[in-house]
């Protein structure tokens, strides 16, 4: 069974179980479903690398996207895969087109081969007149294949730049969107931190970072978030003397261990942010506590979204 057939099966199946749809996520199906037809289409096998990789990074966002950021991941989704297809089937063509100049030159030379064969038996009997006629003719109808081959080559070359022009204009407008999202995403969290407020519990106050100041499965503080982490710092300086626990959690997407390896360095990083912001580090301790101590239901996407965060602690002395 080809590669290609197996692929159709398995969207044909997941389209026939309607229960199995309804428990799962039908766009991202449907997705994942359109990357393994293009992964699959022999035809494109090898072409388009960066940009099928491209597709199958937004088809995994769609996954991970809460339920208000789904349109929109489903969007950029959608355009990752038209511009992965349209860079592969250019590749394509312009393979094809190699292939047909080569074919061209072959016909060449071996209209070539046999106008010195012809020649050599028209030497041998036939009048000079009669030769010279026949080379005219043979030598006509060569420029003619040569002219319709030149004309073919043009016409694929101008629907080849249409295509590229199209992909490059997709891409842009991809890239813009991209920019716009992120430019609001970074709005977003930088009001966040400007605006916490610390809560009181037995432990000591307590402020809470989400999991917004990081990258997707990144340990690194974005750098809007490491520039806005003054109401920490303010808290820190307002118990003077107080020891400061730095604790890290995740979700429960993942294994134990990469989670735990996780929230421990994101840990340590939001640490070294403050030192670096001139808290004293003998006050602060970081650990990471991976996803052992949830504040919400992890079967949701928000859920995950609140239990993926860090706790600064200004502990009770």
């Amino acid at each position: 069974m080809s590669r290609r057939l197996l692929v159709i099966l398995i969207a044909a199946l997941l389209l026939a179980q309607p229960a199995l749809a309804q428990r799962s996520n039908p766009e991202l199906d449907r997705l994942q479903v359109e990357l393994a037809v293009l992964e699959a289409d022999p035809s494109l096998e090898g072409r388009a690398r960066l940009e099928i990789e491209l597709a199958r990074a937004a088809v995994a966002v769609v996954g991970r996207a809460s339920r208000r950021e789904q349109p929109q991941a489903v969007f950029l989704a959608e355009r990752r895969l038209a511009i992965a297809r349209t860079v592969a089937e250019g590749e394509l063509a312009r393979e094809q087109l190699v292939q047909l100049e080569r074919e061209r030159d072959r016909i060449l030379l071996e209209a070539s081969r046999r106008e010195v064969q012809s020649l050599r038996r028209e030497a041998e009997g036939l009048r000079l007149l009669s030769l010279t006629r026949a080379e005219d003719a043979q030598r006509a109808q060569q420029e003619a294949e040569a002219a319709r081959l030149d004309s073919e080559l043009s016409t694929a070359q101008a629907e080849q730049a249409q295509r590229l022009a199209q992909a490059q204009a997709l891409e842009a407008q991809l890239a813009r969107r991209e920019a716009e999202l992120a430019g609001a995403a970074a709005d977003s969290l930088r009001a966040q931190l400007q605006s916490m407020t610390a809560r009181s519990e037995a432990r000591g106050q307590v402020m809470t970072i989400s999991g917004d100041a990081f990258a997707s499965g990144q340990h690194q503080l974005r750098r809007e978030a490491r520039d806005n982490l003054q109401k920490v710092i303010e808290l820190i300086e307002a118990n003077p003397g107080a020891s400061v626990l730095i604790e890290g959690h995740t979700d429960s997407q993942g294994g134990a261990n990469l989670n735990q390896v996780l929230s421990q360095r994101r840990a340590e990083n939001v640490r070294e942010a403050l030192v670096q912001k001139g808290v004293d580090a003998g006050r602060l301790r970081a650990v990471g506590l991976g996803m052992d101590r949830p504040i919400a239901d992890n079967a949701t996407a928000d859920g995950r979204a609140r239990n993926r965060r860090v706790e600064i602690i200004v502990e009770s002395r």
